[in-house]
């Protein structure tokens, strides 16, 4: 089971979600810059590692959400794949994942598995109920429903 560790642009650190997340994941912060459109003020992306520790992980899936650049009052989602190789981490692409509160992923060979929250047909805009299942094939960046 992957735990959730939050950061911001900045290298300090904001939360940490178990003792073994406190290694510090900050050098991911330049990287999502470039590649997820982190700014400061933006809220924390939200990371999602195959292990607690950056010396040990080698994919993760992150979530920046954000306002509009262009104004208004809209959140907009960038979703980027990570892999660390013997060079380091490196920006895989963005992948189409849509929802709120991000949980539970499962990282096995070839595939990444996270559940968000999607507007039911009678929900407000605001207030999303329903629990979506997404399966993302790390080798093509294809998004799925997962069973």
């Amino acid at each position: 089971m992957m735990r959730q560790v939050l950061f911001p642009f900045h290298l300090a650190l904001l939360s940490l979600a178990t003792p073994a997340a406190a290694q510090d994941w900050s050098f991911l912060s330049p990287l999502t810059a470039q590649t997820l459109d982190v700014r400061p003020g933006d809220g924390a992306p939200i990371l999602f590692a195959n292990h607690p520790d950056p010396g040990v992980a080698n994919s993760s899936l992150i979530f920046h959400y954000f306002e509009n650049r262009e104004g208004g009052n809209a959140t907009m989602l960038n979703v980027g794949l990570f892999q660390r190789d013997a060079e380091g981490w490196r920006f895989l692409g963005l992948v189409p994942v849509y929802g709120q509160d991000p949980r539970d992923p499962l990282f096995t060979e070839g595939q990444v598995d996270i559940t968000t929250t999607m507007p039911g047909p009678n929900d407000p805009r605001c207030c999303p109920s329903v629990p979506t299942r997404w399966a993302i094939d790390t080798r093509t960046l294809a998004v799925g429903r997962s069973p």
